[in-house]
């Protein structure tokens, strides 16, 4: 009795689900593209990683950037996102992020096309020497952290 009870207050308070997905939730890249991707944290860390340095402001001050991890750049070529051919299409579309909390923050095609905003963002698997338990979008070139997505579970090509 004093088990079931214990594992239903574990359940009930999310360690359970902390168990039972190491590394957190997979990255899912869909909407408009051709080839969706569903990507665990060990198929971010398997791919080719940059490293970004930066400081941004938070809510608590200045923050050094000194991360790892996978441009943004080179999962969008593997998902193919389709707008058509009409010119400079993509710079009427946007990439929506959300987190495993709920929240969500936006691109749009332009911040991170290297002819206009050269935004340059990446999926970081590593930040300060240390590996992450999840993915986290980082946006080095933002002046401040508000776009920064520790727990990164989707993005939305529109």
């Amino acid at each position: 009795m004093r088990k079931r009870l214990a594992f239903a207050l574990l359940s009930l308070s999310g360690f359970a689900a902390l168990a039972a997905a190491p590394g957190g939730d997979p990255l899912a890249v869909t909407g408009l593209v051709a080839h969706p991707l569903h990507l665990t944290l060990a198929d971010l860390k398997a791919m080719p990683p940059i490293h970004v340095t930066a400081n941004q402001m938070s809510g608590r001050g200045p923050v050094p950037l000194d991360c790892s991890g996978v441009p943004l750049a080179a999962l969008l070529k593997q998902a193919a996102p389709s707008f058509g051919d009409a010119r400079n299409v993509s710079l009427a579309h946007s990439l929506l992020f959300t987190g495993d909390d709920g929240y969500a923050v936006s691109l749009s095609f332009g911040e991170i096309d290297a002819d206009y905003g050269k935004a340059a963002p990446i999926i970081a698997t590593a930040c300060g020497g240390k590996e992450l338990d999840n993915q986290r979008l980082v946006v080095p070139s933002d002046g401040h952290a508000g776009r920064a997505i520790q727990g990164l579970v989707r993005i939305e090509v529109k």
